[in-house]
């Protein structure tokens, strides 16, 4: 029985929360019965469904849950905050939260926080990182933070503050800057614009480019978004970002945006932006912007981080990845 139970119990999963980047899915098959959690209704009710023909408890939990409290969003109130797969400090980072942006909270365990970020990702995060408070107090913040960081270094009479591109805050009528914290600041170096004004000077440049100045010698850091460590994917996210087009989080997931473009082994066709999706087996890996005249933008372990090169060179890195590209995605 308990065999087949679990067999049930995969297959609800594989329905209702296929991804479970995009969803939570911790159900357990126990002498009692079924017990854990999960963000979809419809998975709850199918196992409710399985546990009542089996004759056996089920102890599930829909997210988000009473762990929560008055606590629905949470603000990150530090420079950048990991989101880690696991609730301990050393879990894979998967992804990361920038200042000033807002978390759904779905689960409480102690210190740690089970959380869903804007781009529809679900991990967890430190509650050291954050601040929470109801969905009212981070909608307020959320119509203030207009401005965008440029790599801002600010500056108060307490210490200074290094924030990353793409990070928000609020810019007050005196020129002032407040965080997400309700801090004050003075720019001291770097640039706070308002995001419009971020997303048309974006604009005016080709969007490889703009990855170029900004985050060009960023070191590559599995689940970075900025200057300071970035993925491959998280590189087309931030760049997009910038110009006001979101993209999801990873390679895969990009890879079915926006418009198809005809695969050509010369580029024809291909124009400066164009996401080109790479992989290794079955399944993508690796993203880069298309620069124009053979040259790509992109984070790669093999070279590092972030820089530019030849998709059409000689080299056994350069071929492998002519070898392995399987589509081309032209997002606007």
């Amino acid at each position: 029985m308990s065999d087949q139970l679990a067999d049930d119990v995969a297959d609800v999963a594989r329905q209702w929360v296929p991804d479970s980047r995009l969803g939570v899915f911790d159900v357990t098959v126990t002498s009692a019965g079924l017990a854990g959690c999960t963000t979809s209704r419809e998975a709850l009710t199918a196992l409710r469904g399985l546990a009542a023909d089996a004759g056996v408890a089920a102890d599930i939990r829909l997210l988000p849950d009473g762990s929560v409290g008055d606590g629905a969003e949470a603000l990150v109130t530090a420079a950048i905050a990991p989101l880690l797969r696991e609730p301990r400090i050393s879990a894979d980072r998967v992804t990361e939260a920038l200042h000033g942006e807002t978390l759904r909270v779905l689960e409480r365990r102690g210190a740690w926080l089970r959380v869903r970020t804007s781009d529809g990702y679900h991990a967890w995060t430190h509650a050291g990182y954050v601040t929470a408070g109801s969905a009212a107090w981070a909608d307020d913040w959320g119509k203030r933070a207009a401005a965008r960081s440029l790599g801002a270094e600010l500056r108060s009479e307490n210490g200074r503050l290094r924030l990353p591109v793409g990070a928000r805050a609020a810019l007050r009528v005196d020129g002032r800057v407040e965080t997400a914290d309700g801090r004050v600041w003075d720019v001291a170096a770097g640039i706070m614009r308002s995001e419009a004004e971020v997303r048309a000077e974006a604009r005016l440049v080709a969007a490889p480019d703009w990855a170029l100045r900004w985050l060009s010698g960023a070191p590559y850091l599995w689940g970075g978004r900025t200057e300071w460590g970035v993925d491959c994917s998280g590189l087309a996210q931030a760049t997009y970002a910038a110009r006001g087009v979101p993209l999801p989080r990873d390679s895969d997931l990009q890879s079915v945006t926006g418009c198809r473009v005809e695969i050509d082994p010369s580029g024809l066709g291909y124009q400066a932006g164009d996401l080109l999706f790479f992989a290794d087996g079955p399944r993508v890996t690796h993203v880069a912007l298309w620069a124009g005249a053979g040259r790509i933008v992109h984070a790669a372990l093999a070279r590092g981080g972030v820089g530019s090169d030849d998709l059409f060179a000689s080299s056994a890195e350069a071929k492998r990845l002519r070898d392995g590209l399987v589509a081309v995605r032209r997002v606007s």
